[in-house]
């Protein structure tokens, strides 16, 4: 059983979704499902499927024994089950409170359906559903998976026109604030910020203004490990105890690789614990980090599973301190931020307001806007947390492109497919995606208050930023600034 965790991310939540919707191989067959299955019957199971999803995480497992089969629960612990619902309640929230009806069903063909939904944010979902047979159905598999959205595809000059039309339209919607740039090569297509920085103070958004980018700054954490790699200063197999020795947990220190951490499958856990909850507002440093979760026993032996991990990259950015003889946070700085002429990035501590940054913003039970000053560390991590402005990542972009940081060569090891992970790929601390002749890579994140999206075309030199801070902002806006782009730019260069 393979296990995926990642709180508030979409595209891990779907890909385990996926995931689940099929038997191991090796599994025996499930009962015999009816010839077909009624649109009626479909459209009853999907709205069970959706109240157990948005159902308050201690309704979840009645609800799961009532609609889920048993054979679903046999070849999935109800453990694995419930965490991937309670992903996608995170992921999909607030958007499951107006979940439309259907658009598209196709049902009535077997024992296995599918319905299409358009969610408000005009982001686009298929739930397809397997349904046991008898007079009392349950859901025997699922699978959740995003569509693209549907866009109209306009001609190049009139793509920036486009954008700018929608990014106006999600910011007056309350859905945005943050900044959107695109471009190909040096060439800016599209470049602009929206809404305040400081709602306090009125202090606004600008493509140089700092917002928190989460999860993306694994990618740097990853390019590091490579610089040290193509230095000779480590290999990919090494063990954590060949550049740990004291390291406090032997099982980790003797047993776990690099390549491993890279990749998610060492089985080490995460921060975001009762203990961090505690000390958030005095982890400033990575040893701080892993103090939260190091004793913790490995969720599966290494090599064996793959479950998200903000746990590993803390383990990578000691050992990058321990081989660099540097402060994780200083050989960021020199090795990727100031090569990139990034001059806006940096892990700021949460307290530096004299750096500029924007400050998150989400929505409390009232549904009234409030930083997140509470919930965030005094400073990031190795896995996450640091700031940078739209224009330092695409500085960023162009740095990979020229080969300023690692040589087309070494950053195509990152970029090696190394794990599944339903739509996408994942390699060594980055997302791939496309098709092979439209690869992309990049990276997102997420936290309360912010969201942050980052994908690179490295055959096309195309680039998509956007950076949001406030909760959720990017992702649907990511996706259909994709979709409209790729229709736009490469529908009209394919013969």
């Amino acid at each position: 059983m393979i296990a995926i965790h990642a709180a508030g991310r979409a595209l891990w939540a779907l890909a385990l979704a996926a995931a689940l919707c099929s038997p191991p191989a090796a599994a025996a067959e499930p009962p015999a499902a009816p010839a077909a299955v009624s649109n009626s019957v479909l459209e009853e199971q999907a709205t069970h499927f959706w109240q157990t999803v948005s159902a308050p995480a201690d309704q979840r497992p009645a609800l799961l024994e009532r609609h889920f089969s048993p054979g679903l629960r046999e070849r999935n612990s109800d453990a694995d089950l419930l965490d991937t619902l309670a992903m996608l309640a995170e992921a999909l929230a607030p958007e499951l409170a107006s979940l439309p009806k259907p658009a598209v069903i196709q049902g009535e063909q077997g024992p296995t359906g599918e319905l299409q939904y358009t969610l408000p944010t005009g982001r686009r979902l298929s739930l397809t559903l397997a349904v046991t047979a008898g007079d009392a159905p349950r859901i025997d598999r699922f699978g959740l998976r995003p569509l693209p959205p549907e866009v109209a595809a306009v001609k190049p000059a009139q793509l920036p026109a486009a954008i700018a039309e929608r990014v106006k339209a999600e910011f007056e919607a309350g859905r945005f604030s943050g900044a959107v740039l695109v471009a190909r090569g040096d060439e800016l297509i599209y470049a602009d910020a929206v809404g305040l920085a400081d709602r306090q103070s009125g202090r606004a958004n600008t493509l140089d203004t700092p917002i928190n980018l989460g999860s993306i700054n694994k990618m740097f954490t990853g390019i590091a490990i490579a610089q040290l790699q193509a230095a000779g200063k480590l290999d990919w197999q090494d063990t954590v105890g060949e550049h740990l020795p004291d390291f406090p947990n032997p099982t980790i220190r003797d047993h776990v690789t690099i390549h491993q951490l890279l990749t998610h499958t060492a089985g080490v856990g995460d921060y975001f614990n009762p203990a961090h909850d505690a000390r958030r507002h005095a982890l400033d440093s990575q040893q701080e980090f892993l103090d939260l979760f190091v004793a913790e026993p490995l969720r599966f032996k290494p090599g064996e599973g793959l479950e998200y991990s903000n746990g590993g990259p803390v383990i990578l950015g000691l050992i990058i301190e321990a081989i660099s003889g540097r402060d994780y946070y200083q050989y960021i700085r020199d090795h990727l931020y100031r090569p990139a002429g990034m001059t806006h990035a940096d892990h700021y501590r949460s307290d530096d307001r004299a750096a500029g940054f924007a400050i998150g913003y989400l929505k409390d039970d009232a549904g009234a806007w409030q930083d997140n000053a509470d919930v965030l560390s005094l400073r990031g991590s190795a896995a996450g947390g640091g700031y940078a402005s739209a224009r330092d990542l695409f500085a960023f972009s162009r740095a990979l492109a020229s080969g300023r940081l690692l040589t087309r060569e070494q950053l195509e090891v990152l970029w090696t497919p190394h794990q599944q992970t339903g739509p996408m790929a994942y390699g060594y601390l980055s997302s791939i995606g496309g098709s092979p002749e439209r690869r992309w890579v990049g990276h997102n994140g997420g936290a309360p208050g912010i969201s942050a999206e980052f994908i690179h075309y490295p055959d096309d030199g195309l680039v998509m930023i956007v950076l949001a801070n406030q909760d959720r902002g990017a992702e649907g806006l990511r996706e259909w600034l994709q979709a409209q782009v790729e229709a736009s730019l490469f529908e009209s260069e394919d013969p």
